[in-house]
């Protein structure tokens, strides 16, 4: 299954990479206002990812799951931050200024949403499997763009791919992956479509997540409005 997901997650990888927002960022012309709308919405979006951790923590009870729980908490709050200053630093701003109004817009609504979602299903390779495309899709992009060859060293994105694709921001990918191995294992053989299908569909919502902030996705007005 677990093959099968990788697989069939090389689509997602493909496109999001020729995708306007990062072609931008190798070319070094992401504009600030996607990348200001991008860090509004990643700030809320972290938060509930680790919100979600901490509520899977009391879900999982082994110690070693507990304890690989932990870490990606700090790393949310204490390390990936430093992705978004990089970002910041290219749009010429604070990321604190950036993120003082930080929002939560349609297509990164419906992401977290997914996330909940998942999370109150009966076993934890639901939520596993929504969760993990993040670091695994961050991951192979940055690798894909990096291997390309076609980022200067002068590229002030250059930082932020190197960022994603080097060990630190990827190593909970082996421990995420027996994760969903071992919990998806106790689920009946015909449960497992469900399971590649949630993973799918968390490849759909990065790939949405960049092209919201490219394209400064907004609630209408009829909504920004109450």
């Amino acid at each position: 299954m677990i093959n099968e997901m990788k697989e069939r997650s090389l689509v997602f990888i493909d496109k999001i990479s020729k995708d306007d927002f990062i072609q931008d960022m190798v070319n070094g012309t992401l504009s600030e206002k996607a990348i200001c709308h991008y860090l509004k919405a990643d700030a809320i979006y972290l938060e509930k990812f680790a919100d979600i951790y901490a509520l899977l923590f009391a879900k999982i009870s082994d110690k070693a799951s507990k304890n690989f729980f932990l870490g990606q908490i700090d790393f949310i709050f204490n390390h990936e931050v430093g992705a978004h200053h990089i970002l910041a630093k290219a749009a010429g701003k604070e990321y604190h200024d950036i993120i003082a109004d930080k929002a939560w817009y349609p297509s990164s609504d419906h992401y977290i949403k997914h996330m909940y979602y998942q999370l109150n299903q009966d076993n934890p390779a639901y939520i596993l499997a929504a969760m993990l495309p993040c670091p695994w899709i961050y991951q192979q992009v940055a690798q894909k763009v990096l291997e390309s060859g076609k980022v200067s060293d002068e590229n002030p994105f250059k930082a932020w791919f190197e960022f994603y694709a080097k060990d630190e921001a990827t190593a909970c990918l082996p421990t995420y992956f027996e994760l969903l191995k071992t919990y998806s294992s106790q689920l009946p053989k015909d449960k497992e479509k469900e399971i590649i299908r949630v993973f799918l569909e968390s490849c759909q919502h990065e790939r949405q997540f960049f092209q919201m902030a490219y394209n400064q996705e907004e609630w209408p007005e009829e909504v920004r409005n109450v």
